[in-house]
């Protein structure tokens, strides 16, 4: 098998702030992680030295920061933070998404954070989904595509591609330059009822590892770049409460995604 690297979505335990976050996907095997990261919360100005010697000791590298959320009105400073922090920890990507009604006002601020974005060598990446005002791959690549900035990127999740209506079919038309990484995780293939509370509850409770429930990843991931980093979104009530402990949840996670990469001898991980 040929290897690809396998990031722990910060979601995965939201319970976790950023250096209990690295330290355990490192003890439970993850060479690549997620940070959540929030200005003045759980973050501040000497997190990201903290961060990246944490990271440096254990031999990882951060994926992605999450999450820049555009909301209605001007831009916010914190996002540019959010940049810059994830530059300064040598992630690769930063995560957004847009609650801006506006698709002209979506369009401009997300530019914005590209230029950014090219500033500190980072990509600032889009992800689409139906509760936000982003809520289809469609409407994610108006944005992307019209913007057309080398820092821009998509961000697929399977749960959010099979919710808003899209195929594996679809990503063949993507420009592949537009897929820096992908978020990876199963579910159901169908929601009883598509009501914005179940769609959010399915999106933060229902996620499993790949192999336990019904959704195309192998025919999603032959639709996307080989070998492009994939972060595992794993945001799960049932994982949560079988692993109340964040190192275990790791571990476990960290157990059942490589017994499915290596079952269906796809790309494997590092």
């Amino acid at each position: 098998m040929s290897s690809r690297i396998l990031s722990l979505a910060a979601g995965s335990l939201p319970e976790a702030d950023p250096l209990t976050m690295i330290e355990a996907s490192a003890a439970g095997g993850w060479q690549h992680t997620g940070l959540w990261v929030e200005p003045d919360k759980n973050w501040h100005t000497d997190t990201a030295g903290k961060v990246r010697a944490a990271l440096e000791r254990h031999g990882m590298t951060a994926v992605d920061v999450e999450v820049i959320w555009i909301h209605p009105g001007e831009h916010d400073p914190d996002h540019d933070r959010v940049i810059a922090w994830g530059a300064e920890v040598g992630a690769r990507a930063a995560l957004i998404v847009s609650s801006e009604p506006d698709p002209e006002q979506t369009r401009k601020r997300y530019e914005r954070l590209c230029e950014r974005a090219e500033k500190e060598g980072i990509r600032a990446v889009l992800e689409f989904l139906p509760i936000t005002e982003v809520k289809t791959l469609a409407d994610a690549r108006a944005i992307v595509e019209t913007v057309d900035h080398p820092s821009g990127g998509l961000l697929i999740d399977p749960i959010h591609l099979a919710r808003s209506g899209g195929s594996p079919a679809d990503l063949a038309t993507v420009d592949p330059k537009w897929f820096p990484y992908a978020q990876f995780c199963d579910g159901r293939s169908e929601l009883p009822e598509m009501t914005f509370e179940r769609i959010l509850e399915d999106a933060v409770d229902g996620r499993d590892v790949a192999g336990k429930g019904e959704l195309p990843l192998v025919e999603i991931l032959a639709q996307l770049p080989a070998g492009i980093p994939l972060s595992m979104e794993i945001r799960s009530k049932a994982w949560r409460e079988r692993y109340p402990d964040v190192f275990e949840r790791a571990a476990g996670l960290y157990r059942e995604t490589m017994q499915w990469f290596e079952d269906h001898d796809v790309a494997g991980a590092k």
